[in-house]
């Protein structure tokens, strides 16, 4: 009896084909096509922030005019883009809330710093700061995460 290799081939492409990873799937077309732009948006407006902040900080003013006209404005446009971000399965898009949630929580420190600076209250920067730190923690939460969930999914994360 002859066995026809097409008809093999195809059987077991259809094998294959049906032990796909829908997370895997999502993963990469969340780290690779949604993500990969929206992290130069947040990494700008990191950096825009960090030019008036800690070591960079010149004056209150200075600091408010910058966060309030470039900061601001790139986050937020970077908030936007990360909430249109639409994963397919449970497990990507509760991940994508953490990390939404996380930003919304700098973004609020960031408003709450800029209130702060218009009423020269020293407590609401602590209290802005702690936010930040606060934002940063769940960031790097949502990184780990990430970086967990790939790796149960066979999904490799580069720089």
């Amino acid at each position: 009896m002859k066995i026809n290799i097409f008809l093999i081939g195809f059987v077991l492409l259809l094998v294959l084909s049906g032990c796909s990873d829908p997370v895997q799937d999502d993963l990469l077309n969340y780290i690779n096509e949604e993500m990969k732009p929206l992290a130069v948006l947040e990494e700008e407006a990191i950096a825009e922030y960090d030019s008036v902040t800690g070591n960079n900080y010149v004056d209150d003013m200075t600091t408010y005019i910058h966060i309030e006209e470039f900061v601001v404005p790139m986050y937020r446009d970077f908030i936007e883009q990360l909430e249109a971000v639409n994963p397919e399965t449970s497990e990507v898009q509760e991940l994508h809330e953490s990390y939404i949630e996380a930003v919304n929580i700098q973004n609020n420190a960031m408003l709450k710093l800029l209130a702060a600076i218009e009423q020269q209250d020293y407590d609401m920067v602590a209290d802005a700061n702690e936010m930040l730190a606060e934002g940063r923690a769940g960031i790097r939460s949502f990184k780990s995460e990430l970086e967990r969930l790939a790796e149960e999914h066979n999904v490799e994360i580069t720089d």
